[in-house]
């Protein structure tokens, strides 16, 4: 009987493969660490416990430029429950919306100008915490703490500052003040590519600062000026008023060269086009902390008071800040967060002295602000004096 022959380049591929497998899998096991070591194991940090009783489904409301679609199933795999979100472009636009379906949404995303708000009108609940150990890493010093001290209708989740992003190919200088929007009405390229946010406070806001007006408190006669100077703007700029979400897409396709915008949207701006600048103007500096409530009408307080709790969680605040380019109020969270967001224009900010928090508005200021703005609004731009921009 013959000996058989051993297949070697069969046992070798085998071999081999054997080798790769063991390689792939320590690799990423190397990468789990790397991770795990990079963020000082924020992933294992306690999460928030869920109540005995709960919801099975959440509707929220959030900002169409902060994306949390993937924490939120990573929330219903960890929970079980279900979130149904919508989403909205600024105050204004939550505003209209909970005034129409006031019963529609267990949690809202808002400014805390606009939070200030809603609770003044009685449109509000306290917020139900379930897990206070998750509330302490949260930076209090950028809050307006005059409005809500101790957080009960409001839990703060990020912030920005209001500046001006640019595209230096086609804008000359630097926007070191507010003067620097109409002193550009003699480039060829910037009528009808000067945008303003389509956000009535903040909007009128930047106007009030560029006017060396108070924009904390209006009166009549400078909401009238505000008014009278953006429709000038309008007409020998063409100022458009753009949603925040639709800014990015717009400063990329070259439709607008100036915005008046956040300092987180600016950031993911200049992500993809190095282009796209950003400055704070020197002197007062408008700031803007967005978080959460429950609406009045929200039938799952508690569960509601969880998702919350679980977004502020050190890992889940890393993982938005750095998708979204919005600072994180969680000091823990920030300090794993991406280079770029810590570095670049997301965390730019100025001294506390220098800092602005909007205020709710009386009844009568609000009035002055809603016929102003509805006269704005109707004023539109002669689209004859948009130049093309030539192909580089």
């Amino acid at each position: 009987m013959s000996a058989r022959t051993p297949n070697r380049p069969a046992r070798l591929g085998w071999w081999l493969s054997l080798v790769a497998l063991c390689a792939l899998f320590l690799a990423g096991c190397y990468q789990e660490d790397l991770d795990r070591e990079a963020t000082h194991g924020l992933a294992q940090d306690p999460y928030p416990k869920m109540p005995r009783q709960h919801a099975d489904t959440l509707r929220v409301l959030v900002f169409a430029d902060v994306d949390m679609h993937a924490v939120f199933d990573s929330f219903t795999e960890r929970y079980g429950i279900k979130i149904e979100v919508d989403t909205f472009g600024s105050d204004d636009d939550a505003y209209r919306l909970l005034s129409e379906h006031p019963d529609k949404w267990d949690l809202i995303m808002l400014s805390q100008y606009m939070s200030n708000r809603m609770r003044q009108e009685n449109r509000l609940q306290l917020i139900p915490r379930q897990n206070e150990f998750i509330y302490r890493y949260i930076d209090t010093t950028i809050l307006n703490k005059a409005a809500d001290p101790q957080m009960r209708y409001f839990v703060p989740y990020d912030y920005a500052t209001l500046g001006i992003s640019f595209n230096i190919d086609y804008l000359s200088g630097f926007p070191r003040d507010w003067d620097y929007v109409p002193a550009q009405k003699n480039n060829n390229y910037i009528y009808g590519r000067v945008a303003l946010p389509d956000d009535q406070r903040y909007a009128m806001a930047a106007i009030m600062l560029l006017a060396g007006l108070d924009p904390e408190n209006p009166t009549p006669e400078t909401i009238e000026k505000a008014k009278q100077i953006l429709l000038l703007n309008v007409r020998e700029l063409g100022v458009r008023f753009v949603p925040y979400s639709k800014i990015k897409q717009e400063m990329q396709a070259k439709d607008t060269l100036l915005a008046v915008t956040w300092s987180g949207t600016a950031a993911d701006i200049l992500q993809d086009n190095p282009s796209c600048r950003f400055l704070l103007p020197e002197g007062t500096c408008i700031v803007s902390v967005d978080g959460f409530v429950v609406p009045k009408a929200s039938r799952a307080p508690e569960t509601a008071a969880v998702l919350i709790e679980y977004l502020l969680h050190p890992y889940v605040s890393m993982l938005v800040a750095n998708r979204s380019m919005y600072a994180s109020v969680n000091l823990r969270s920030m300090r794993y967060a991406n280079r770029f967001l810590i570095n670049g224009p997301s965390c730019m900010i100025a001294a506390p002295e220098k800092l602005i928090h909007m205020r709710a508005l009386t009844a009568d200021e609000q009035a002055l602000y809603d016929q102003a703005w509805a006269e704005i609004k109707s004023a539109t731009i002669d689209q004859s004096k948009i130049k093309i921009i030539p192909i580089n």
